[in-house]
């Protein structure tokens, strides 16, 4: 089975430095690796941040095109403050 890595900061990253770290995590996860990232807050759009706005798919164009989306689910139990608003995606690198 591959290395796992989780990714919750994500974020945090100025979407203008986002592809620097889809090349840290290529990197840092060989193929077969798997990358949990938990995608939140998933609120409309906005020019402010952290955090900056996200949505799932912003995850794929920071790590290209070596990596298969394996799931993407909206999570069983969420924080009160986190129902509606974070989906769980989890990545293998190929």
């Amino acid at each position: 089975m591959g290395v796992s890595s989780y990714s919750s900061f994500f974020v945090a990253i100025p979407p203008a430095r986002r592809m620097e770290w889809g090349l840290q995590m290529a990197a840092l996860i060989k193929p077969g690796g798997y990358l949990i990232t938990l995608v939140y807050p998933l609120d409309p759009p906005n020019d402010l941040g952290p955090p900056y706005f996200i949505l799932p798919e912003h995850y794929l164009e920071s790590l290209g095109e070596r990596w298969d989306k394996v799931l993407d689910k909206i999570p069983e139990v969420s924080m009160k403050t986190h129902v509606g608003r974070e989906r769980i995606v989890v990545w293998k690198r190929i």
